[in-house]
C-alpha cells in the first residue's frame, strides 16, 4: 500500500450470464402451444416451468472454493514473506488455471514479486473463475494501485463493491469496507469492516486503522494498529502505518522504531525506498 495511494492488505458476476441464458426459456415460454388438445371442463392446465435458477439445456455453474491448505499463502502474504508464499502455492500451481483462488495468490505473489504484468493477467483470470467473490477485484484494484494507474484501481474497487453487495455475508462485508476505503467513503469503510469477518482477524483493526489514517484521525489510526500488532505482530504493513501516524503525532522515535520495524519485515515493499528516505530524514 501507499500512502493516499496504497495497499489496503488485505496481505479480495453472474447476473449477466444468468440473464442472457434466461432468454431462450423465456422466449419458449412466450411462444403458444401447438396442436395442444383443449382441457376438459374443470380441469386444470398443467404445464412444466422452467426453472429460473437453472436454464433449460444449461448445467448450474457451481461457485468455487479455495483448497484445503491455501489460506497458508494468504498468511504469508500478510506478513510479506514473498518467498515462503512462493514455496507454499507450488502444489496448488496444477490447479492455477482452473481454480480462481489458486490464481488470485498466484497473482499476489507475482505482485509483491514486482512481476506486474503476470501478476494482473492472473488476477483477471481469478475474477473469470470467482466472478462471484469481490476479493479478486480487490487485490487487482490494490495491483493497480501499484502502478499509479488509478482510474483502473477505482474501477476494480467499484467492481468488488458491487460484488461484495451482491453476495452478501460478513466476509464480502471485509472487502466492500476495503474498496470503500480505497474509494475515500471513510467513515462508510469503518462502519462496514466493524461488522464484518476477515481471512484474519487482526486484518480488521489493521483496515480500520488504516482508514482512520486516510482520513487523518492520527490518535484513533495508531489505537487500531496498536490493536492489529497485539494481534499478529508479524503485519508488516501496520507497522508502516503506524509509523506515520505516530510521525504526524510528533512521535519521532515511535516513528524511528516502527519504520525500522516495517523494514525489517517488508525490505523489498513497494513503499521500502519512502521507508528508507523517512528514516534519513529523521536521523540527519
Amino acid at each position: 500500500m501507499k500512502q493516499k495511494n496504497s495497499r489496503s492488505k488485505i496481505s479480495l458476476g453472474l447476473a449477466a450470464l444468468l440473464a442472457v441464458l434466461l432468454l431462450a426459456p423465456l422466449a419458449a415460454e412466450a411462444k403458444p402451444p401447438r396442436n395442444k388438445k383443449p382441457n376438459k371442463p374443470g380441469q386444470q392446465q398443467t404445464q412444466q416451468q422452467p426453472s429460473s435458477s437453472q436454464p433449460q439445456g444449461e448445467p448450474a455453474r457451481a461457485e468455487q472454493t479455495p483448497p484445503p491448505g491455501l489460506d497458508s499463502v494468504d498468511e504469508k502474504l500478510w506478513r510479506y514473506q514473498t518467498g515462503d508464499a512462493r514455496s507454499a502455492l507450488g502444489r496448488f500451481m496444477d490447479q492455477a488455471d482452473s481454480n480462481g483462488y489458486v490464481a488470485m495468490a498466484d497473482g499476489r505473489v507475482l505482485d509483491q514479486e514486482k512481476k506486474y504484468g503476470d501478476a494482473e493477467a492472473r488476477l483477471r483470470k481469478a475474477t473469470e473463475l470467482a466472478p462471484s467473490d469481490p476479493a479478486p477485484f480487490a487485490y487487482l484494484g490494490e495491483l493497480y494501485r501499484h502502478q499509479r494507474r488509478d482510474g483502473d484501481a477505482d474501477n476494480a474497487f467499484r467492481k468488488a463493491a458491487d460484488v461484495a453487495q451482491a453476495k452478501g455475508g460478513s466476509q464480502a462485508a471485509y472487502y466492500l469496507g476495503v474498496a470503500q476505503q480505497q474509494l475515500k467513503q471513510y467513515d462508510v469503510a469503518v462502519s462496514t469492516l466493524q461488522g464484518a469477518s476477515a481471512p484474519q482477524p487482526a486484518l480488521i483493526p489493521y483496515q480500520v486503522g488504516v482508514t482512520r489514517f486516510f482520513q487523518g484521525s492520527w490518535q484513533a489510526a495508531v489505537d487500531q494498529l496498536n490493536r492489529a500488532i497485539e494481534m499478529d505482530s508479524g503485519l508488516a504493513y501496520a507497522y508502516y502505518y503506524r509509523a506515520l501516524a505516530q510521525d504526524k503525532l510528533g512521535h519521532k522515535d515511535q516513528l524511528v522504531n516502527d519504520m525500522s520495524r516495517f523494514l525489517a519485515l517488508a525490505p523489498n515493499a513497494p513503499e521500502a525506498g519512502q521507508a528508507k528516505a523517512i528514516l534519513n530524514s529523521v536521523k540527519r
